[in-house]
């Protein structure tokens, strides 16, 4: 599981529905509270503070684009109990950026050109 935590404009579709899908997918791990350390170490990819605003805001881009969203986040637990050691623990947004530029051409374009126009 990877949240980039950028602005969801800028990721192209295939990693806006991805990290929509893997908040929905992951969720029954969380609540049982499997082990999250490697996704910790050496970089945070997940933050599990503001989880239910990230799929939110996910959603709103997804209904913004044009892309069917029905799929409610149900039975969020509270990750501040069941992983306190983690709870505070933030993506780096400019590694996302970095990461993101050099994996997918789609993603570099829009945030290139997000940047241009600014």
């Amino acid at each position: 599981m990877r949240m980039w935590m950028i602005d969801t404009a800028l990721l192209c579709k295939n990693h806006l529905i991805g990290e929509h899908g893997e908040l929905h997918k992951f969720l029954p791990s969380f609540r049982k509270g499997y082990k999250v350390d490697g996704r910790f170490d050496p970089i945070v990819q997940i933050q599990f503070q503001g989880y239910q605003e990230r799929h939110d805001a996910l959603a709103a881009e997804m209904i913004a684009r044009g892309y069917n969203h029905n799929s409610l986040l149900i039975d969020v637990p509270d990750f501040k109990q069941i992983y306190p050691q983690y709870f505070y623990k933030l993506v780096n947004i400019d590694e996302s950026y970095k990461d993101l530029c050099k994996r997918c051409p789609r993603c570099k374009r829009r945030i290139y050109n997000a940047l241009r126009i600014k």
